[in-house]
């Protein structure tokens, strides 16, 4: 009696387990930057809208070149391009789109800069540019001016001239550098007041 009551527990036990389809949050990823990551989560789900709380899924990348997970669905990007993380269990997969656009030119406008000391502070105009030379439109970027006697960051990403003469600006995204050339005039109106 014990055998029968103990095989019917394991058939009900397997039979709460089955697993239909999987839902993986969130529903897309995408990536900006090196060093970021994304914690994924999966549920394994019957057609009645059970979950299987005892099933585990394993976690995959489609292209293993774009992006990486481990087995705690960890996801972190390596070079940009498109790809799949899929989860499975048994036979049961789903999968959900990896976008990595990392920088991977950063353009310079305004690559030489002449202002007079005294006048207002000058935006650096950069191109924030993906594969295939794509604009990816806006990025926070580190600008440091070599001479900071001479002109200084103001509002995040404009020249502001302090003193006459000349400096370089290093500009630094993601592990892609720039600079451009700062020459402060000297105002002789400023002097004479």
């Amino acid at each position: 009696m014990r055998r029968i009551a103990l095989a019917v527990l394991a058939t009900v036990a397997i039979a709460c387990d089955k697993v239909d389809y999987i839902e993986i949050a969130p529903a897309d990823v995408e990536f900006q930057s090196r060093g970021e990551s994304k914690n994924l989560s999966a549920r394994c789900m019957s057609r009645a809208g059970k979950r299987a709380e005892r099933a585990m899924v394993s976690w995959s990348v489609k292209d293993p070149e774009i992006a990486e997970v481990n087995g705690k669905g960890i996801l972190k990007p390596k070079k940009s391009g498109n790809t799949e993380v899929v989860a499975h269990y048994e036979d049961v997969e789903a999968a959900i789109p990896v976008k990595v656009s990392f920088v991977e030119k950063l353009e310079v406008v305004n690559k030489v800069v002449t202002i007079k000391e005294g006048a207002e502070a000058v935006p650096i105009q950069l191109k924030f540019l993906g594969l295939n030379n794509r604009d990816l439109g806006k990025r926070g970027a580190t600008y440091t001016p070599k001479d900071k006697q001479i002109a200084a960051i103001v509002g995040g990403n404009a020249i502001l001239p302090l003193d006459p003469g000349k400096t370089t600006i290093d500009i630094q995204v993601d592990g892609i550098n720039a600079s451009l050339e700062v020459t402060v005039e000297e105002d002789k109106a400023l002097k004479k007041k």
